[in-house]
């Protein structure tokens, strides 16, 4: 009797236990998945932004306002990874497509 009790009480720690990890992993995919759509949206944003000409620094500027209009929205949220994920995958998407735009925009950029 002894041991089906002890038994009985280990059974329940073991479900307990694996109910918080299926919680833990849950919110783990969740965040996992909140910083990937922000790096998409940081592409996304890029690819919209290379395809533009700039006569000017004042002009360029005046263009990365949306983008930190954006930046701005998971900065206020309170969504650091979020929004380090989405300034990463933007400035590496214009870097790769047009290297000395990303150097522009890296100079006139407030940080």
């Amino acid at each position: 009797m002894k041991h089906l009790l002890t038994i009985i009480a280990l059974v329940l720690v073991l479900a307990a236990c694996s109910k918080n990890g299926t919680e833990e992993t849950e919110k783990t995919e969740a965040t996992t998945a909140e910083i990937e759509a922000a790096m998409m949206e940081g592409r996304n944003m890029a690819r919209d932004f290379v395809g533009k000409q700039f006569a000017d620094s004042l002009q360029l500027s005046s263009q990365l306002l949306e983008v930190s209009v954006k930046r701005g929205e998971y900065a206020a949220a309170g969504r650091k990874d979020e929004c380090a994920a989405f300034d990463s995958a933007f400035i590496s998407t214009v870097r790769a497509v047009r290297p000395g735009l990303a150097e522009e925009i890296e100079r006139v950029r407030p940080q």
